[in-house]
């Protein structure tokens, strides 16, 4: 019983061993096949994972070539086009690593400007590479791969100030209006989000507008339309100071002041309507040859009262107030060098009132009808700090023989001495404050101020004007400046003398402007 158990037991066993015999034999051509294509399939895998590494190593090299290239561009716009695509190319390779496989591969780098839906520039970056795979035995294929930089641009608002005095030779006029032109040209074209305003001076700046001929009356102060001093004048028949016959307004001049204490600041940063005080000239008509005027019999209106010894009284048009107006912000290069066109040389200057008034061109509350009458909204907002929008003054001074700077009768309410008195420390605190106030509005300076210690002046003494300029304006200058360079001292007698100079750093300012407005991103 036990030997047949077992007997069973090893035909049952020979029988499985036999069958599993037989499936081993079957397997093995399936085993080869599954081998060969698993081998494929990681050939497949290794080519694409190569691929996917390339395509990966390219985007990043095309994302630092297009923040190269836009960050070029807002440095450097004059020879830009002639070196964007050899600039991206660089970059390129120059960020594949060590992979000299990659850049064998590497055949094109193209560069293509455009604009966002908000109107900034962009730069798309293409390169394009040849994938040759090694193990899977495909093809070599064509990839492409971009990335595309957008340029937003702050808004940008620059107020050029320019001296109109007397002693400008025509030589000097000419040099003036050929580097505004460059930097109003420089500065605007191809830019969006910039204007420039352009402010010439002599003792004052000259505010007419055709287009807002009521000007003289929404800002003057009530008590300055028809001031006591001219009472007598005014009983003449005139009805003030804003009466068309007056001389200024019959040579389209509209001169007007506020704020002359010290700490006052010409109170640049607030609304103008019915705050300002208006100049006019009391002066004999031999001093201002060719200039309309009118006389009367009164008491001396330099007193600031309406009674006194009488005489023959004139108001002559205030050669001390400029020509050419001050133009409010704008992007039209016609109305910008029609502005230059118009300069002529004037009289005296005073630097802290035009500076003033570089800063109203400037201020946020002269928007609308009832400020410079601006598109736009203009002036914006002042800068909270963001960057987004930038203002700056560019100033240029001719020091040479101008000893008498700032300190003279413009500083002065009528019939009061001047806040503080005319001595050099009080010029210097003067200056200091209007900076002060102009950077805690953060309102940028950029100065450029030509001058000579050489020659003589009328009296056959020796000269020394640059010098004292910059003894007595520049400590109280330096606090408008955000960095040392801001402010340009150089050594020339006149503005034609010192054009190119004048020429090279007016570019350094519109680069330096660009660069600080300028924010760089990736789009894609």
């Amino acid at each position: 019983m036990t030997h047949r158990r077992h007997g069973l037991s090893q035909r049952k066993f020979s029988w499985l061993f036999g069958r599993k015999q037989n499936q081993q034999g079957s397997i093995a051509p399936f085993m080869v096949l599954a081998l060969t294509g698993g081998l494929m399939a990681a050939a497949y895998t290794l080519d694409a994972t190569r691929m996917t590494s390339d395509s990966s190593q390219l985007k990043r090299a095309t994302d630092a070539a297009a923040l190269a290239v836009a960050r070029e561009y807002s440095a450097r716009r004059d020879d830009f086009a002639a070196i964007r695509d050899t600039l991206a190319d660089k970059y390129v390779r120059a960020n594949l690593g060590l992979d000299s496989a990659l850049e064998e591969a590497l055949s094109t780098v193209t560069v293509t400007q455009g604009s966002s839906a908000d109107g900034n520039p962009t730069f798309q970056v293409e390169a394009t590479f040849t994938n040759t795979p090694t193990l899977s035995g495909n093809e070599p294929q064509a990839l492409t791969v971009h990335s595309t930089a957008e340029v937003r641009v702050a808004y940008t608002e620059v107020a050029l100030v320019l001296p109109n005095s007397g002693e400008l030779t025509s030589g000097n006029l000419s040099a003036l209006r050929r580097l505004g032109k460059n930097f109003a040209e420089t500065l605007i074209t191809d830019n969006v989000n910039t204007w420039l305003a352009v402010v010439p001076f002599s003792q004052t700046v000259n505010v007419y507008d055709s287009a807002h001929t009521n000007r003289v009356r929404q800002w003057a102060r009530s008590d300055a339309i028809r001031p006591v001093e001219l009472t007598s004048l005014f009983r003449t028949g005139y009805t003030g100071l804003t009466d068309a016959r007056m001389p200024d307004l019959r040579t389209k001049r509209v001169c007007l002041y506020r704020g002359l204490n010290q700490g006052d600041n010409y109170f640049w940063d607030q609304a103008p309507g019915g705050q300002f005080y208006i100049h006019y000239r009391h002066d004999l008509p031999e001093n201002a040859p060719g200039f309309p005027f009118i006389s009367w019999r009164g008491p001396n209106p330099d007193f600031g009262q309406a009674n006194g010894v009488e005489d023959i009284r004139n108001i002559v048009a205030d050669k001390g107030c400029p020509v050419a107006p001050l133009l409010p912000l704008t992007d039209n290069l016609d109305d910008i060098n029609a502005r230059f066109d118009a300069m002529v040389a004037g009289f005296n200057t005073n630097h802290a009132i035009a500076l003033g008034w570089g800063a109203m061109a400037l201020a946020p509350a002269f928007q609308g009808d009832a400020g410079w009458g601006a598109e736009d909204d203009l002036p914006l907002d002042f800068d909270d700090g963001s960057g987004e929008h930038i203002k700056a003054v560019v100033m240029l001074v001719k020091t040479t023989k101008e000893l008498w700077f700032d300190s003279d009768a413009y500083n002065s309410y009528v019939g009061k001495a001047t806040d503080g008195g005319t001595g050099d420390e009080v010029i210097t605190r003067r200056f200091a404050s209007l900076c002060a106030s102009m950077r805690a509005r953060h309102l940028r300076l950029f100065l450029i101020a030509t001058g000579a210690d050489e020659g003589t002046d009328d009296n056959g003494d020796p000269l020394a004007s640059a010098s004292r300029f910059r003894q007595v304006a520049g400590p109280g200058l330096q606090v408008c400046a955000e960095k040392d360079s801001d402010l340009t001292w150089i050594s020339a007698t006149d503005f034609a003398e010192a054009e190119s100079q004048i020429q090279a750093r007016l570019d350094e300012i519109v680069s330096d402007l660009r660069q600080q407005g300028s924010f760089i991103r990736l789009i894609e």
